[in-house]
């Protein structure tokens, strides 16, 4: 999977892996299963992720919540917290551009690539995302015989301050330094580590 990350080619970018190794195969398979039940369950990440993540929720192509498992052309819809989006809905939006799985004899993986995107929910034709559409935000989980990973790998992060307003230039600009510097060390891996984590016996 990690060769369908677009490449890196200008601004941040960020890479966020943990891993955890199973007594046996057939273990694995079944922690595997419980890790793609949480990450399917984009509503839920920021319950996984613990206080400060921000709120993330899947929405339909028209910006509806939507409940259903994350599909391509799907938005997920996020509110940063402490400097939520400017704009009408004040959220910040990503599209999934990519949702593909891949399973062989010894493994298993999910991938998805998600865009900062225009809102849905307005008539305003500009990236409504504090990074520029050339950004990517790329999930996989992946099982390989006894090691399950979860990956958060981001490319191209660039500040979105073109065709927004002062203020949104101001916003966008303090929110992705935020990103690059804190969240992408902190907030993803608080993801990460929600999503792999062993239940309590």
């Amino acid at each position: 999977m990690i060769d369908k990350i677009p490449t890196q080619r200008e601004g941040g970018f960020s890479d966020n892996v943990s891993k955890i190794e199973l007594e046996t195969v057939a273990e694995a398979i079944l922690h595997f299963e419980t890790v793609k039940k949480r990450f399917l369950d984009i509503n839920s990440w920021e319950l996984l992720a613990g206080k400060g993540f921000g709120e993330f929720s899947l929405c339909d192509k028209n910006g509806n919540l939507f409940f259903d498992l994350p599909q391509v052309h799907c938005y997920i819809r996020i509110k940063v917290p402490t400097l939520p989006n400017l704009s009408e809905d004040q959220y910040d939006w990503v599209q999934i551009e990519k949702f593909e799985t891949e399973k062989t004899e010894t493994s298993e993986s999910i991938y998805i690539r998600a865009r900062p995107a225009e809102s849905p929910q307005n008539n305003h034709p500009t990236t409504s995302h504090f990074f520029k559409d050339k950004a990517t935000c790329n999930f996989i989980i992946n099982r390989t015989s006894k090691i399950v990973t979860v990956e958060i790998h981001g490319r191209n992060e660039k500040a979105n301050i073109e065709d927004v307003t002062g203020f949104e230039k101001v916003r966008n600009a303090i929110v992705s330094a935020g990103a690059k510097i804190i969240g992408s060390n902190i907030q993803w891996k608080s993801l990460i580590e929600g999503l792999i984590k062993k239940d309590e016996k």
